[in-house]
């Protein structure tokens, strides 16, 4: 089975993270890069949101293994090193234990709650990632 890292289809891999995390608006301007395996795409982190300092990250992955690790470490790059951001912002509504586990295992930090902000009224966590932060060498 064929794996590999997509960085030249934005609109597909954005499609399949906007469905995965239920995102219904559009992204706006905004860069994805992904993880496809047999032709289909198994992870995704969508960037949009862009300032001089900060973008907001969506991030979802149906199997994690080596190329999410890799797509992890491209992410950070892209951000952090050719876009110059000093920070990287992530939002996950509090009934998704798995994606806020995974999130501060990367290196995100807790920044504050939005009460009642996300889908049917739980709590959004907005967390923060500074480049200094990035942990990658993880066990998933």
């Amino acid at each position: 089975m064929l794996t590999r890292l997509v960085f030249d289809d934005k609109e597909r891999v954005g499609a399949w993270v906007a469905e995965q995390v239920e995102q219904t608006a559009e992204w706006g301007s905004f860069y994805a890069m992904g993880v496809e395996s047999a032709g289909e795409i198994t992870a995704g982190i969508v960037f949009h949101q862009f300032n001089d300092s900060n973008a907001v990250c969506h991030i979802a992955v149906r199997r994690p293994g080596k190329q999410f690790i890799e797509l992890l470490r491209h992410g950070y790059n892209y951000v952090f090193n050719v876009c110059g951001l000093k920070r990287l912002t992530g939002m996950v509504e509090d009934e998704n234990k798995k994606a806020l586990k995974l999130d501060l295992k990367m290196g995100f930090e807790h920044e504050f709650t939005m009460k009642s902000a996300g889908n049917g009224g739980q709590d959004l966590h907005v967390l923060v990632l500074w480049p200094e932060n990035f942990r990658y060498e993880y066990d998933l």
